[in-house]
């Protein structure tokens, strides 16, 4: 089942990446490849622990949010993104 947040964007349930996060992984891994809920550090190369901080500052910088440790940790594929950007209401 989709559920739809109150700002348009899909969650992933049905599959659906929220639209930023290609953007955000071409700039901080240099990934032009499909990105899916499933996507995680052994389908990207470049994502090791240094981008992993990148990665965090810029979905700070993008949603205006400030991610807290244990959320910085949570964060092992687009899936853990997109359910803390919901718990952040992105």
């Amino acid at each position: 089942m989709q559920e739809i947040q109150s700002n348009g964007a899909s969650a992933d349930a049905a599959g659906i990446v929220h639209p930023d996060l290609a953007g955000i992984f071409a700039d901080v891994f240099q990934y032009s490849g499909t990105i899916t809920p499933e996507t995680s550090p052994d389908d990207i190369p470049r994502w090791d622990s240094l981008r992993h901080i990148a990665l965090v500052t810029a979905l700070e910088d993008a949603f205006s949010i400030s991610l807290s440790m244990d959320e910085m940790m949570e964060i092992h594929s687009v899936r853990d993104i997109q359910a803390v950007l919901a718990r952040h209401g992105v």
